[in-house]
């Protein structure tokens, strides 16, 4: 009872924090692989093809399926005396309009009371029994049609013991809903491709398939009153196996508030983000959040439509599946070899054996390996992000900030100005959220800052170049970066900003060609924010800047 209670309580908990930070998988922090993850996308886009090429069909098949459903369960309801008949009965649970549980209590009822047995016995006999027993027949046969006809029943698990072998694949590729479908894959997204990137893609390929294969077990030893369908089986065998073998990776969680947005945002920050959370945390919690209503449902009797005994067959399987391979060493006598002779044309192999020692998670010899062959091939891209991969997994920032600005570098040399602005946005997101401190060469920051003007993205380009002048407060080119900057905020009505970024730039004493266009863009911050209601604080944070009251004090 005390047990029970707990679990309620927690529940509702978890249930609480997902309305107020919801959340999902947004991938993880291993973004470099050796190869394109072919298995998969194609996975992925055979379960989004198969969901809307089925769904003009399945929506007419819920129509008739409801329909004969909702008219034999009103027929059992008004004439439940005909379950006396024990074929009567059995069918009608065969159908899931009756547990197991239930056709057990009615037939000890009935044995209870040897004169309401008797009754019941004659009056089955009787001509009235016989025509609802017809009518009945003609309903359950009605609603097996449709069941019958319904793509769930027919390549989902099919339930009672009805399945067929073939269903234990073609189950992995149904989905009920659009939300069904989105959720699964994005959890998949999240740690397929760095599994396929580990195993290569014909062991995957067989692991995942294997994996539903194991999740659906549970529904096929034990009888069930529905089908059974949807990848998250094999999912969470994925989950299962990247949570031993890649328990360090964080994963990647974008989050929410809209329940506290307006406080987070009066307190200065975002309600929204990402966080990463490594595997070893985030995984577990995932479950234990499966497990508790499971525990719960099962306690009372009832369900809600999730097949939670799949989801914990499908964590096993890929949790002995991760430690069989590791125990074996299969991947560093057999498929790491093949993937690098695979891919050797196109990865210089130092990077390819450096990668799998990191993965293996031996990143001092990896960092060492990279290093020495950056030495020799300073510009090579894939050993600098290599090398990025090492400093994201040991959290060194100042190491990120060098290598990340050394890749910008590359990719601003090359004319590839979009790379570079992605560049600088990994970058930014490897930072914790309340303490992003980026600092890259100030020259290519500039590029990085005017690509975003150039892209009509002047909010972010004052973001940033604010964050440019606070990491080179002294140097000339913040004079122009302030101004720019200052220009931009003003084209985003980020008034506040601006002002801060103009009167960065007053203080630095232009020269008469830049002061007038510097007072102008004055004038027009400081009209804005005027206008302003007058509950909007403005804050000062640029180098130099001082609190009203300090300047006062001053004067």
């Amino acid at each position: 009872m005390i047990l029970n209670l707990i679990l309620a309580l927690l529940l509702k908990a978890i249930i609480g924090i997902q309305m107020v930070f919801p959340w999902l998988p947004l991938g993880n922090e291993k973004s470099t692989v050796r190869r394109v993850p072919w298995v998969t996308f194609s996975f992925i886009a055979l379960n989004v093809i198969i969901f809307f090429a089925t769904l003009p069909a399945t929506a007419q098949q819920d129509r008739d399926l409801n329909s004969t459903y909702t008219k034999l369960g009103e027929f059992v309801s008004t004439n439940r005396e005909l379950l006396a008949d024990p074929a009567l009965r059995e069918r009608v649970r065969e159908s899931g309009f009756i547990s197991q549980e239930e056709a057990d209590l009615i037939e000890q009822e009935i044995a209870l009371s040897p004169e309401r047995e008797a009754e019941y016995k004659l009056w089955l006999k009787s001509g009235e029994a016989s025509k609802l027993r017809a009518e009945l027949e003609t309903k359950l046969g009605e609603f097996r049609a449709a069941c019958d006809a319904h793509l769930w029943f027919r390549y989902g698990i099919a339930p009672n013991g009805n399945w067929k072998p073939y269903q234990l694949i073609s189950s992995q590729f149904v989905h009920e809903g659009f939300f069904h479908l989105f959720f699964n894959m994005i959890f998949f997204f999240a740690v397929g491709f760095s599994l396929e990137d580990l195993w290569g893609r014909s062991t995957f390929l067989a692991f995942y398939l294997v994996a539903g294969v194991a999740a659906a077990l549970p529904m096929v030893i034990s009888a069930h009153n529905g089908p059974a369908f949807g990848a998250s089986g094999a999912i969470s065998g994925a989950m299962g196996a990247f949570l031993i073998r890649l328990h360090r990776t964080k994963v990647r969680i974008g989050w929410a508030s809209p329940v506290l947005a307006l406080p987070i945002f009066i307190a200065g920050r975002k309600p929204w983000g990402v966080i990463g959370i490594p595997a070893y945390v985030f995984l577990p919690f995932y479950f234990a959040c499966q497990l508790i209503p499971w525990w719960l449902y099962s306690r009372v009797g009832a369900t809600n439509g999730v097949a939670y005994s799949a989801h914990f067959a499908g964590l096993g399987f890929g949790i002995i599946f991760a430690l069989l391979m590791k125990a074996t060493k299969a991947e560093e006598k057999f498929i790491d070899p093949k993937i690098e002779a695979k891919i050797s044309f196109s990865a210089p192999r130092e990077v390819s054996q450096a990668l799998s020692l990191l993965d293996r998670g031996e990143v001092v010899i990896a960092e060492r390996k990279l290093r020495s062959f950056l030495v020799q091939n300073p510009d090579n891209i894939d050993g600098i992000l290599a090398l990025i991969q090492v400093y994201q997994n040991t959290l060194n920032y100042d190491q990120l900030n060098e290598w990340y600005g050394r890749l910008i570098h590359q990719y601003l040399a090359g004319g590839d100005k979009e790379a570079a602005l992605y560049a600088y946005d990994t970058l930014l997101s490897s930072f914790p959220d309340n303490h992003v401190n980026p600092r890259i060469p100030l020259r290519d920051w500039l590029a990085v800052c005017e690509y975003l003007r150039e892209s009509q993205m002047n909010r972010e380009a004052g973001v940033e170049y604010e964050r440019l002048i606070n990491a080179y407060p002294e140097d000339s080119l913040s004079l122009k970066a302030s101004m720019l900057g200052g220009e931009a905020a003003l084209m985003a009505n980020d008034s506040e900003r601006a002002l801060r970024l103009f009167e960065f730039a007053h203080r630095m004493n232009p020269q008469a060609a830049l002061r007038t266009r510097i007072e102008d863009g004055l004038e027009k911050s400081r009209q804005r924010l005027k206008n302003q209601p007058v509950w909007v604080s403005r804050t000062r944070d640029l180098p130099g800047a001082k609190d009203s009251d300090e300047q006062n004090a001053q004067l």
